[in-house]
């Protein structure tokens, strides 16, 4: 184990014994560390560019980092929602990642695609009458690109992406206290979010959107399709700019083999989000295999959706808005039982 890893595990335990930090307190420890750094949407390649509403807030002991949004946490936000990006591009936090984070936490629905505005947001829209729930959410950083390029290769481990998630649990369960956390991920994130759904038992809830297969075949095909199209990979992206980070894009292919979630049964509960359009997992067992895995452990829920790669893109509205239901209704079943 690294230095840096057992050095983390020893913060959270530290964090773990003193539940009512303040920001103040956690700043004076240097666990968070605040910044002035802008957020501009991913990928954007014009000036000027769009700057999204959020602050980056450093996680130095993770190596990694949050965006908090500039909208402020009441108490009409129920719950905490980490959201975890996935990994091996050179665009660690996607733009969509701060759209959903944006639509949990509250901001007033306007779809880009065609144009529209409305007063509610479109979580809103989707409730019964009255009824007025938000999510406080915070995409996240996951190591070796983005917030996190500095990051020990070890991070990028089982045991290295647990004690990063831990930690970045165990910050804003201080920051934004007595609420339930749900941990949100796509791609290698949401690998991360099932590991961590299988080795906690304090989440509210975990969802996975099309986490990869550590079976061998369909991790090559996966592996092989994206490196043929790493030349191209911002347009199936729809990023410009985006290319394979090669120390994340190694980390991938050397841990995610290891990553046997389909063995193991889950302690808190789990959604996965499949998407039969996806071109990175267009293998035909691929949507096969997480269902024998979903239907092994009864913790543990599957959707599978007629759509493309990317179920948190705004623009595919109809998919958005059957997306955000599904996760919205996850999540109020599961505060139920909190």
């Amino acid at each position: 184990m690294s230095s840096e890893l057992k050095k983390l595990e020893q913060v959270n335990q530290e964090l773990e014994k003193v539940p009512n930090l303040s920001r103040y307190e956690l700043l004076e420890m240097k666990v968070i560390q605040e910044s002035q750094d802008l957020v501009h949407r991913v990928g954007a390649t014009s000036e000027p560019k769009q700057r999204l509403p959020f602050t980056k807030l450093y996680l130095p002991m993770a190596f990694t980092g949050i965006l908090e949004p500039n909208k402020l946490v009441n108490e009409t936000h129920r719950a905490i929602q980490i959201l975890l990006p996935g990994t091996g591009t050179t665009f660690s936090v996607a733009e969509t990642l701060c759209d959903i984070a944006g639509t949990f936490h509250g901001r007033k629905s306007k779809n880009r695609g065609r144009g529209r505005k409305s007063s509610q947001s479109l979580l809103t829209q989707l409730l019964p009458d009255g009824e007025i729930f938000r999510v406080a959410s915070f995409p996240t950083d996951l190591p070796l690109n983005g917030m996190g390029a500095d990051a020990t290769f070890e991070f990028a481990s089982e045991q290295g992406l647990m004690a990063v998630i831990r930690h970045v649990h165990l910050v804003l369960s201080r920051l934004y206290p007595h609420r339930p956390v749900f941990i949100t991920g796509r791609s290698q994130g949401g690998v991360a979010a099932i590991l961590y759904a299988q080795h906690y038992d304090d989440l509210a809830g975990a969802i996975a959107v099309n986490p990869p297969h550590p079976d061998p075949e369909l991790f090559q095909f996966t592996v092989q399709y994206l490196e043929n199209k790493a030349e191209i990979l911002a347009d199936l992206l729809h990023a410009p700019g985006v290319t394979l980070h090669d120390r994340s894009w190694q980390a991938y292919k050397t841990f995610t083999p290891f990553f046997d979630y389909p063995s193991k049964l889950s302690l808190s509960p789990i959604l996965i989000l499949v998407s039969l359009g996806d071109p990175f997992n267009l293998f035909p067992q691929y949507a096969h295999a997480l269902k024998r895995f979903a239907e092994n452990d009864k913790k543990c829920q599957l959707h599978i959706l007629d759509a493309g790669h990317n179920l948190w893109d705004r623009k595919s509205a109809d998919t958005y808005r059957e997306v955000i239901h599904l996760q919205t209704q996850f999540m109020l079943n599961h505060l139920k039982c909190n």
